[in-house]
């Protein structure tokens, strides 16, 4: 005779008897994995592996939150300062462009209280784990293992394999829809995918983080390999980034199980905080190895928080085995940061200034140009925004003459909206209008009253200047675009710009270097 379904309940869990042998495979096939992986250099993560910086931030609970949402870290309307790391999930670091789940770990510092972990019970921080998909491609861990044992394996057909069987294609549909392209980390939703208890052992939520309409988002470029670091650093350079934090709570065990994270919960949604992370520099090799060093762990937490859910209870001993592990083969310590007065950076003032017109995407031939040069960031961009500094860097490439001067029509020369006329050599000119201006991390200008051939082919031309760090030097890029007026114009312009424009671009990128560098 059949036994009747147990009822479910709000908050329990359902552990099964083999989860703990599972997870011990579990943990032997990552660990096999990250010994290839890394036998001879720096062992990384085995999962979130790259990342795209570890960030500043202030986790702010709600005023006047009613009494059922006051709990743990939120029960009082406290300020805590927090890392916060963002990543890719894959295990291999690849190109950003490629489609990925998305990760964001926030760790709050000065928190009161015993955490969960017998290890850290004294530790004052309380971790959170977010991620670009609502729900999870696996059911469960046993599941879940499965596809860890064909991804993990030594020789890529295991894994060809196991997607080739039908069996198997409804996970393959779950994790093709889990990945996601991000054009910069800090305009993506987050979920944690798994619950989480609330304070009592009848209650359980899950987390969502949702960013801040009001965002200004700067996108340098969505080509290169690391360009969501790039523009994370670009956006955080003068603009914070600010994101809701929701609690949803579980208000049906059977619709919305703990133990199954590919179904969607459709509960209410209740803002309990806001997450700011500050306007900063992060991408300095000190900060972006601190990051890499940092361990993150969903059970690193009060308990009134405590983690729910099989992959939950696996990550308690996986993420724990793995960051161990990969510390010890690196010779570090494992640590959790401490919280100083001093944590923030000086706050920055935020230029939200712009026209209303940027520069365009369509209807333009666009080519570009980049130098890295031994400086920082403001003494490279204090030398190419300077009037007087432009005879020495932009100079006579081939038949493009050389810039002699520039006389400010409305200025200073450093806010939107500020004009000059640049005179070059033989006696043409252009007027440059601001279009942005936010030091020291880029600039564009609109160019117009062309007196020399082009202005034949175009009525406006943008130039775009950004400056990055890379590896602890500055990178210049320098992109220059041309609206032209019919086709026969963008097929001339087309030709100039690919014969002797870039060039130019490139050659007075180089002079710029050398002056800054050696002063000729």
């Amino acid at each position: 005779m059949k036994q009747p379904q147990q009822t479910k309940q709000i908050g329990c869990e359902y552990i099964t008897e083999d989860e703990d042998s599972i997870i011990e495979e579990m943990m032997s096939e990552m660990i096999a994995q990250v010994d290839r992986m890394y036998a001879d250099k720096k062992m990384l993560r085995q999962i979130h592996t790259k990342m795209h910086g570890c960030v500043k931030a202030t986790f702010k609970v709600e005023g006047n939150l009613p009494d059922d949402l006051k709990v743990g870290v939120f029960k009082n309307p406290t300020s805590y300062n927090a890392w916060v790391r963002f990543s890719n999930s894959n295990t291999k670091p690849q190109k950003d462009k490629k489609k990925d789940i998305r990760g964001i770990a926030i760790k709050l510092m000065g928190v009161p209280g015993e955490k969960i972990l017998n290890d850290q019970r004294t530790e004052k921080s309380q971790d959170f784990l977010l991620m670009t998909s609502e729900t999870f491609f696996s059911k469960n861990i046993a599941e879940f293992r499965k596809t860890l044992k064909a991804s993990t394996a030594k020789s890529k057909i295991k894994l060809a394999l196991y997607f080739l069987n039908p069996t198997h294609w409804g996970i393959l549909k779950r994790v093709m829809r889990s990945m996601v392209k991000c054009s910069n980390p800090l305009d993506m939703q987050y979920w944690s995918t798994q619950p989480y208890q609330y304070g009592a052992p009848d209650k359980a939520v899950k987390y969502y983080l949702k960013p801040s309409p009001d965002n200004v988002i700067l996108n340098e470029n969505t080509k290169e390999e690391n360009y969501l670091s790039i523009n994370m650093a670009q956006t955080l350079y003068s603009n914070p980034a600010e994101f809701d934090f929701y609690v949803q709570f579980q208000t049906d065990a059977e619709t919305m199980p703990i133990e199954d994270p590919t179904v969607e919960w459709t509960s209410q949604f209740f803002k309990v905080a806001t997450l700011t992370i500050v306007a900063q520099e992060f991408d300095a090799t000190e900060q972006m190895t601190f990051g890499e060093n940092l361990s993150f762990n969903s059970w690193h937490s009060l308990p009134e928080h405590r983690p729910l859910g099989s992959f939950n209870r696996a990550r308690r001993r996986v993420y724990e085995a793995m960051s161990r592990y990969r510390h010890e083969k690196n010779g570090l310590p494992v640590f959790e940061p401490k919280n100083s007065a001093d944590f923030l950076p000086p706050k920055r003032e935020q230029n939200l200034e712009t026209i209303p017109e940027p520069v365009p995407k369509k209807g333009i031939l666009k080519r570009s140009a980049q130098v890295l040069v031994d400086c920082d960031r403001s003494t490279a961009f204090d030398f190419i925004t300077s009037n007087s500094e432009l005879p020495n860097w932009l100079k006579k490439v081939g038949p493009i003459p050389a810039a002699l001067n520039a006389e400010i029509l409305k200025g200073p020369y450093n806010f939107v909206g500020a004009r000059r006329k640049v005179f070059f050599d033989g006696g043409d000119t252009v007027v440059e209008e601001l279009m942005t201006f936010n030091p020291s991390a880029n600039y564009s200008y609109s160019v117009t009253e062309f007196s020399d051939f082009l202005r034949f082919f175009t009525k406006k031309a943008y130039g775009q200047v950004w400056f990055d760090r890379i590896n602890d030097q500055t990178r210049i890029t320098w992109d220059y675009s041309f609206s032209y007026r019919n086709i026969l114009a963008r097929l001339i312009l087309s030709l100039f710009l690919s014969l002797l424009y870039k060039k130019f671009l490139k050659k007075s990128l180089e002079n710029a270097k050398g002056y800054i560098e050696n002063g000729d």
